[in-house]
């Protein structure tokens, strides 16, 4: 059944998803959050109406938070603050190294000591404070479900988290009983869901989600045959939109009355960039052959001064007929560190030897026959190093940009287009990107409002989208946006962000552009001649109509103040 009409119950219920991006994402999420929360409709904040929330990755952070701290019946303006401050002093990454030191406190001694381990320690010590899943256990809030979402790598598939009472968790291959799940700790799922590829190892499944309290995923891990390795939801889906669309996705009219995608991924990326070959000359016109040997001759040059260095030390006594003195015991035990020096050079150097050759081994079983056939063809030791850069830096650079650029922007877009290739959500979707109030993509944007506008049938009788990007969006507007949106996906706030308030810029850009996104909906449900909107009851229309004037009076102080919002919430 088609139904490309306006819900009959608009805005009441709203699934929202926060997409990843590290702490980048989790601010901004936490601005549009507000936003919502700002507006009153129907007699309760907007925030409110939303049922679902989806999160991935630096999402995660802000969404666990969230709908753990409103299961303790926190407010908003608590956990806001609560959340604000965790991002502004916590440096995950800083902490995280110190951890991996000997001797540092190491709380869960079930865990394999490695990074990701480390931020799933921090992240109980400074978010969730042991919680587990079980304490979302009957949601008491708004909210009727909440959806963490990683990828497994046994299937190439999503693993999810959930609460309790939607259905279990994991997947299809691997499905996580609720028993299982209630003991799972939160500050796993959010290190789950964020661990992202390159910088981190994956957590193992369930190996590494073993605690104290914890007797079933203890007693499955007894019985596993082997661990899963579980890693960032952005790999199979960054914006966490399949998970909403499964929600009750046999109901032939969507559940949702809107479904809001805030992403802060962004849909460009940067040209490929040949290596720049050097000139050739010094080192560079030596073939690898030639360095292999000057490093054998350096080694050897080495072994054969700590030798002579030996016999030296060894014989100088003898000048004074080995006298029982200090300088005979000083003179033999300089011999003596030196000769093991010698034997552990021996020794490191036979050691990494046997490890080269076992990794070049196991490359070896691992190229087909028929392409390491042709490979040996080609004379490696031969080359120059002039020419050997290239041929290696251009496969590791379009390597790298393969797995982290092109693959992620071609699954972006496959998720994005099971949302707005279906018709059934034309009146039902909004998305809240970081980049939309950059000056490049709003005028990107002109041609696609100006066609909305066209076939509309009706013209409001003021729309902010109207005019030049600078008579629409406004200066102050571009300086936040445009430096929200070029921050970083990282994990901590450097001293110079924190000089910046880059994160109230962030907070300030998921607000001041969620309200963009709502007065653009709902021109659109009110103008658009087949929205269905015209067959609400006055009621409705005006509950529409008073928010749309709202948002369009914040939109003003935004364009005069874009930090306003920022200042009142404290």
């Amino acid at each position: 059944m088609i139904t490309n009409k306006i819900s009959d119950q608009p805005l009441q219920k709203i699934a929202l998803s926060c997409s990843g991006g590290g702490y980048r994402a989790a601010s901004f999420h936490l601005g549009s959050m507000s936003y919502l929360n700002r507006h009153i409709y129907n007699g309760k904040p907007l925030l409110e109406n939303v049922k679902l929330i989806s999160t991935v990755s630096g999402g995660t952070i802000t969404g666990v938070v969230y709908a753990l701290h409103k299961q303790k019946g926190k407010s908003f303006r608590d956990i806001y603050h609560f959340l604000l401050d965790q991002l502004h002093t916590l440096d995950l990454v800083k902490g995280g190294i110190e951890k991996l030191n000997p001797g540092a406190l190491w709380n869960n001694t079930h865990k394999h000591k490695n990074l990701i381990n480390a931020f799933a320690e921090q992240y109980d010590d400074a978010f969730t404070k042991g919680a587990t899943i079980a304490d979302l256990d009957g949601l008491n809030s708004h909210l009727e479900a909440v959806v963490f979402n990683s990828t497994e790598f046994n299937n190439a598939i999503d693993f999810r988290f959930k609460n309790m009472g939607t259905g279990y968790s994991g997947n299809y291959y691997i499905p996580v009983g609720q028993d299982i799940a209630a003991e799972i700790k939160l500050s796993d799922v959010m290190a789950s869901s964020a661990c992202f590829p390159g910088g981190f190892e994956p957590l193992l499944w369930p190996d590494d989600f073993v605690h104290e309290q914890a007797p079933h995923i203890s007693e499955l891990k007894k019985n596993s045959k082997a661990p899963v390795g579980i890693m960032d939801g952005g790999i199979y889906d960054n914006q966490g939109i399949e998970s909403i669309l499964n929600y009750k996705s046999k109901n032939e009219i969507p559940y949702f009355d809107l479904i809001i995608i805030s992403d802060v991924a962004s849909p460009y990326m940067e040209p490929y960039k040949p290596f720049v070959e050097t000139k050739k000359k010094g080192f560079n016109t030596l073939t690898l052959k030639e360095v292999k040997k000057k490093a054998e001759t350096i080694s050897k040059g080495i072994s054969m001064g700590l030798l002579v260095c030996i016999a030296l030390f060894a014989l100088l006594p003898a000048i004074w007929q080995y006298p029982n003195n200090i300088g005979t015991g000083l003179s033999l035990g300089i011999a003596g560190v030196l000769l093991l020096l010698l034997i552990a050079k021996m020794m490191a150097v036979g050691a990494i030897k046997k490890k080269i050759a076992q990794m070049l081994h196991a490359l070896e079983k691992k190229i087909p026959s028929f392409y390491f056939k042709k490979l040996s063809k080609l004379k490696i030791e031969e080359l120059s190093v002039h020419r050997a850069q290239p041929l290696i830096m251009d496969r590791l650079n379009s390597l790298v940009t393969l797995l982290m650029d092109v693959f992620l922007k071609v699954v972006r877009r496959l998720n994005y287009y099971k949302l707005y290739n279906n018709n059934n959500f034309k009146y039902r979707r909004i998305s809240n990107l970081i980049k939309e109030l950059t000056e490049m993509d709003f005028n990107a944007n002109v041609l696609r409002r100006q066609q909305d506008q066209a076939a509309a049938g009706k013209t409001p009788d003021f729309s902010i989208f109207n005019g030049t990007y600078n008579e629409v969006v406004g200066t102050a507007i571009k300086g936040v946006a445009e430096s929200a949106s070029s921050f970083g996906t990282t994990l901590w706030f450097t001293d110079d962000d924190k000089l910046s308030d880059m994160l109230d810029q962030l907070i300030a850009t998921g607000q001041f552009t969620m309200c963009y996104n709502l007065i653009e909906y709902l021109e659109k449900l009110i103008y658009d001649k087949d929205s269905g909107y015209d067959g609400l009851d006055q009621q409705k229309k005006d509950n529409l109509q008073k928010l749309y004037s709202d948002c369009k009076e914040d939109w003003k102080q935004f364009k005069d103040d874009p930090m306003f919002m920022v200042k009142e919430l404290g």
